[in-house]
């Protein structure tokens, strides 16, 4: 079993399955915990142990063997004194499953942006609950692919998540716990109630103004405790260059005021031109002092590279072409040096990359002088035309979701040729009668509305979108976890992401500026360069060079796809699209979201089919063993 942990009770009978990591001089990441009538596991890392920990006196609770280390004590310490409105006051980077024998119930949560996923099967008075799926299909009668999660995956928009809105999963008969909810099972009556413990809309913090310099202190206080709270054992922080990243590595060596350093990370690039244009920025924050610099040659870590060597998991990775080579290359790298935190920027854009939106403001209350005077401002800034601000920021964002697919795809089904295709369209390579059975249009539509429409203004219901983007631990479970690290990500922490939900409801962006108000925060502490620098650049060279090395094997991947994908793809179209993608001859980058995602769902389907084949070897030698057990009894 690979790190994590499975829970399986019947008629009042519970059995523990955890595994960690091995390495003796990291920090767990698997931790148990027991009194004589609760146990506890949990996958991850509480943080802001010292509010928790106020009030509550472990040895009267039972917890006689605490250790200061073990979050799986602490949180239930947490539930025994509080209940189940103790445990919403956790904070991290976690999966927790309680067996509480007294209650004769199972309770399994997680945290807010979902760091480990909680998988649970439910049949005749038996629960199985736990952060791998494998152990829980084992004992289905069979493996039956959800059609409906098969639908929303081929669907969701710009960067296609991994985890439905709702509790399924790729599995029937397997459901999950959603980010910030608890699920509690009484097995003995089959019931079983999930309580939703976190709205980020409820969650939202105002920050009582919109100065800049007054909002930039307001973030450097939230995001040094961010910070500082993660850091435990050895750390190392990714350092892109840009204001995020290097903005975390340096706050992390502040915290640590010299008892050791934290090692850097980047990515380096010679042979791309653009690319290489961000070295004088990496170059500036690696001399930093107090961190130790690790330049990765970036030119060798291209998008598509290694599928090869990508571990079995669960459910489909729709991130997997990019990030499984550049996480794969840091995590290594981190490994190398008994890293046990490994931190990033990812988050910040979402928040601090603000854009004028609020010009659909402007235009729905009827100020439509202003909001082109708006828009014109913008678009001076940038050197653009004044449409291509006014469309996507003001007038589109009025249009009724059908208008903004296009009423040409609408009325093809939701489809769109591969030159005109965004987002929204279904894939050429779907078969209609799949798209029609599914009604892949409809929830094309429903993904739009809640992209731009969910709340106003629209900047803010974008962010609230854009926290499922961060629904996955492919690289945290799969990459990080084998290695005894924690792959944790402090612009994304609670707290921090709740004050810039906040902030988007009052603040209003400037053009010319990049990030104003982060970098009000980390004045004085960024060097001047990264602070001031007028944009960041985009990863297209490695991508399409990634794709263009990498074809033929993606070819072979689409050809040798198991039978079964031919329901609902065409792969004669699909190979079309791959080719003409890797020849450059895509539309934009939008149109190819939705190629990467199937890529990485054909790669899911080859791994799972083998996977199978695999295992079924041992299972008839066990069944073998199992017939020649009885007859000899």
């Amino acid at each position: 079993m690979p790190v994590g942990f499975t829970v399986f009770t019947r008629g009042g009978e519970t059995e523990f399955d955890v595994r960690d990591h091995g390495f003796a001089d990291r920090p767990r990441l698997v931790t148990q915990a027991a009194i004589p009538d609760a146990h506890a596991v949990l996958m991850g890392r509480l943080y802001y142990r010292e509010d928790l920990c106020a009030g509550l006196n472990l040895v009267a609770l039972g917890l006689n063997n605490a250790s200061t280390d073990n979050d799986a004590t602490l949180a239930l310490a947490v539930y025994r004194k509080r209940g189940l409105e103790g445990l919403e006051r956790l904070e991290g980077d976690f999966a927790l499953v309680i067996w509480d024998a007294g209650a004769q119930r199972l309770v399994a949560m997680r945290d807010p942006m979902g760091g480990y996923p909680i998988f649970h099967t439910a049949h005749r008075g038996a629960v199985a609950a736990g952060t791998r799926m494998g152990p829980l299909l084992d004992r289905l009668a069979s493996r039956t692919l959800n059609q409906e999660y098969l639908a929303d995956y081929l669907m969701s928009p710009v960067i296609p998540v991994e985890e439905s809105a709702d509790r399924r999963t790729a599995y029937q008969g397997v459901q999950r716990v959603l980010p910030g909810s608890i699920v509690v099972f009484q097995p003995a009556s089959g019931k079983m109630e999930q309580r939703r413990y976190w709205n980020w809309l409820d969650r939202r913090v105002d920050p009582g103004t919109d100065d800049v310099a007054q909002l930039g202190e307001q973030y450097l206080a939230q995001l040094r405790a961010a910070v500082r709270t993660r850091l435990r054992g050895r750390a190392a922080s990714h350092v892109s260059g840009g204001m995020d990243s290097t903005a975390v590595a340096l706050i992390a060596r502040d915290c640590l005021q010299g008892r050791e350093p934290v090692h850097a990370l980047s990515l380096v690039y010679e042979r791309f031109p653009y690319l290489a244009r961000e070295r004088p920025y990496v170059e500036s924050a690696l001399e930093e002092p107090g961190l130790t610099p690790h330049r990765i040659n970036g030119d060798e870590v291209l998008d598509f590279d290694g599928l090869d060597t990508v571990p079995p998991h669960d459910e489909p990775f729709p991130g997997l072409m990019r990030l499984w080579s550049i996480d794969r290359a840091m995590i290594a790298a981190a490994a190398q040096e008994g890293v046990a935190t490994l931190m990033t920027g990812y988050g910040a854009d979402d928040i601090f990359d603000m854009q004028p939106y609020h010009v659909t403001e402007l235009l729905r209350g009827g100020r439509l002088w202003a909001a082109c005077s708006e828009a014109s401002r913008w678009a001076r800034a940038h050197d653009e035309n004044v449409w291509q601000v006014l469309g996507p920021c003001g007038v589109d964002n009025l249009l009724p979701a059908w208008m903004r697919m296009g009423a040409g795809s609408w009325l093809r089904g939701g489809y769109a040729s591969w030159g005109r295709s965004t987002e929204w369209n279904i894939p050429p390579w779907i078969r209609p009668d799949f798209a029609r059975r599914m009604d892949l249009r409809g929830r094309g539509l429903a993904n739009l509305r809640t992209t731009y429409y969910a709340c106003r203004p629209v900047g803010l219901s974008m962010a609230l979108w854009s926290i499922r983007l961060y629904h996955n631990a492919f690289s945290r479970l799969y990459l990080a976890a084998p290695h005894g690290m924690m792959f944790t990500h402090p612009f994304l922490d609670p707290r921090v992401f709740s004050l810039g939900l906040g902030t988007l409801s009052r603040f209003r962006p400037q053009p010319g500026a990049q990030k104003p108000i982060l970098a009000a925060a980390m004045r004085g502490i960024l060097p001047e360069c990264i602070l001031n620098r007028p944009g960041k650049g985009h990863f297209n060279e490695a991508f399409f060079s990634g794709l263009s090395r990498n074809a033929r094997s993606l070819e072979v991947l689409v050809e040798q796809a198991p039978a079964g994908v031919a329901e609902f793809l065409d792969k004669a179209v699909l190979l079309d699209c791959l080719q003409r993608a890797a020849l450059g001859n895509a539309p934009d980058a939008r149109a190819l979201i939705p190629l990467n995602s199937t890529l990485a769902l054909l790669l899911w389907f080859t791994l799972q089919q083998r996977e199978r084949r695999q295992q079924r070897p041992s299972s008839r030698a066990q069944q073998k063993h199992t017939d020649a057990a009885s007859a000899a009894a």
